[in-house]
């Protein structure tokens, strides 16, 4: 596979991740002044975001965006909003900037609606990318999110239903052509089962296999860190 990268163990994959956000945000800033990076959730690439916020860069000139989101508070365990105060607290105390993809609103299409607002003008310059064991990235679920997977729907975040997802049913996410006018895509997985998974993906239907659509005409540049 193309721009697969093995490692021994999962601290040096997240130190090479660090690294490689590291990398990013700096090119961009020599090229153009700022940077923004697109980050996801979960539990997986947290101690690449520790690592890459104790980073010496020009953080005022540094935006994190999200991925995707649960349609929760940021107080809430579930909220990957907290999970990224919590991992950057050393980069926002340096004056990094934040967008949300959270807010208060009756329904989780309303708060997709403002999110667009922030989202839409973004210049991501690398979308940290997961995924989980159903294939699904971003919140892409297999089955529900034909919309966000629709190449030609040019909005920048939009709301999934997705009854079986864990922490909130009710998401919100960056859709794939979003994700396809990034600058390039990288994308972090654990296990050989995720691997297997990975592998046999360019070949299967998106809205079976989501994380294909990484793989699809269109999209950026992927690299793929794997660890056992």
């Amino acid at each position: 596979m193309n721009n697969f990268t093995a490692f021994g163990d999962r601290t040096a994959l997240m130190q090479a991740a660090a690294s490689r956000m590291a990398k990013a945000v700096t090119d961009a800033i020599v090229a153009r002044g700022a940077a923004c990076l697109a980050l996801s959730g979960g539990s997986t690439p947290e101690p690449a975001y520790s690592a890459l916020a104790a980073m010496r860069l020009d953080w005022q000139s540094i935006t994190l965006a999200l991925v995707d989101e649960r349609f929760v508070p940021p107080e809430d365990d579930a909220s990957n909003e907290k999970m990224i105060q919590r991992a950057f607290a050393p980069a926002f105390a340096q004056g990094a900037q934040f967008k949300p993809m959270f807010f208060a609103a009756s329904t989780v299409a309303q708060a997709a609606e403002r999110a667009e607002l922030l989202y839409a003008p973004l210049r991501i310059d690398l979308a940290v990318m997961g995924m989980g064991n159903d294939g699904h990235t971003a919140s892409w679920f297999p089955g529900v999110a034909a919309h966000a997977l629709d190449p030609d729907k040019q909005r920048a975040v939009i709301d999934v239903h997705a009854p079986h997802a864990a922490g909130s049913p009710d998401r919100l996410t960056l859709t794939r052509s979003a994700y396809n006018r990034a600058a390039c895509g990288l994308l972090l997985i654990t296990g050989q089962d995720k691997r297997e998974r990975v592998e046999r993906a360019a070949g299967e239907l998106i809205d079976t296999n989501p994380v294909a659509a990484l793989f699809a005409p269109g999209a950026p540049a992927l690299e793929i860190f794997w660890a056992a």
